[in-house]
């Protein structure tokens, strides 16, 4: 029953521990507000972000050249990408994802819009640099309208509050329930093992779900998904030490688990118990001679059997004294053929 006991309050203590983990690594990557212009760093980089206004960016350019002109798709849209890497679309782009992020964790209550003059002006000058010969035919920037992924997303201004709290108290609900356990265990080591085996588990399983999964997410065809994604791939940075941090914790807590045992193993037996409600009593045990810190069983007296003479007679063999000192002799049974005091 206390083993069952022990083992149901560390398995709470684990759970209490995972949601604690988890919610410490959302607060200080995605929910943080201080990673919003690292987050705009990279998702101005990422496919779902460029391909999104490179579209917009192409269709208008086409539409402010006059029909027959010559310029290929392709070439329209090489010049759309290579436009994007001009420093006012990159800040124009920066702006406008900062915005949403904020937007998403509640810190900014506004609204998302993009500056578009600035890249539609990148545009016209990238074109123009490929093809000189069409300046009298784009005379100005075109008008352009982007719809960035980033402009959609969900408004979770509660959430960073709740991961706090969820943190913090988890963190101390697996504190005190894993002491408890640890505690009411029979088997001390199994449970630093078990601690030991989860912090090896969260610290790895970060690594899969933290950074694998969401570079995954970027490549599915939703925009919401990747844009999600996306924002993952670029807030794992600070959950790296931590990371490791706990994967070096359980890999201390399964060598000290295995070094505890193994000086429980190298200690003698204890005596058996000799209060009340023990099975032997005063003299019942002795202790071995040889120094090995064994308890033995008192060993049984030599027989009492007749020893036959050559006339058929039986006569009693001679008494051995007792290797317990605290031994009493016992009186012989009905018709034997010694004395009670021999």
């Amino acid at each position: 029953m206390r083993r069952a006991a022990a083992s149901v309050v560390v398995t709470l203590g684990l759970i209490a521990a995972s949601l604690g983990w988890w919610s410490f690594a959302a607060r200080y990557t995605v929910l943080d507000s201080g990673r919003s212009a690292k987050i705009a760093d990279v998702l101005v980089g990422q496919p779902v972000i460029r391909d999104a206004v490179a579209k917009g960016l192409g269709d208008a350019l086409r539409q402010a050249l006059p029909p027959g002109s010559p310029v290929s798709p392709e070439e329209i849209d090489a010049v759309a990408h290579k436009a994007l890497d001009d420093p006012r679309a990159l800040q124009a782009l920066r702006t406008a994802i900062v915005d949403s992020h904020q937007r998403l964790i509640g810190t900014y209550d506004g609204p998302v819009s993009l500056d578009v003059s600035p890249i539609a002006a990148a545009g016209r000058d990238a074109l123009l640099a490929a093809r000189p010969d069409l300046a009298p035919s784009l005379p100005e920037a075109p008008p352009l309208s982007v719809d960035l992924p980033t402009q959609h997303l969900p408004r979770l201004g509660w959430l960073p509050e709740r991961a706090r709290e969820l943190s913090g108290l988890a963190g101390m609900l697996a504190a005190t329930l894993l002491g408890l356990g640890l505690l009411a265990a029979s088997d001390r080591p199994k449970v630093l093992a078990r601690a030991g085996r989860w912090a090896l588990r969260a610290g790895l399983g970060w690594a899969a779900f933290g950074w694998a999964l969401p570079y995954a997410m970027t490549r599915i065809g939703e925009p919401r998904l990747a844009v999600l994604g996306a924002i993952g791939v670029a807030a794992v940075g600070p959950m790296i030490a931590p990371a490791v941090t706990l994967v070096c914790a359980g890999i201390g807590a399964l060598l000290g688990a295995r070094a505890w045992r193994l000086a429980l193993a190298g200690l003698p037996p204890a005596p058996p118990s000799s209060g009340p409600g023990s099975s032997g009593g005063p003299g019942s045990t002795w202790p071995d001679a040889s120094g090995t810190g064994s308890w033995d069983p008192v060993p049984p007296l030599p027989g009492r059997r007749p020893i036959p003479r050559r006339g058929g007679e039986r006569v009693p063999a001679p008494t051995a004294a007792s290797p317990n000192p605290f031994s009493r002799g016992r009186r012989p049974a009905q018709g034997s053929t010694r004395s009670w005091w021999a």
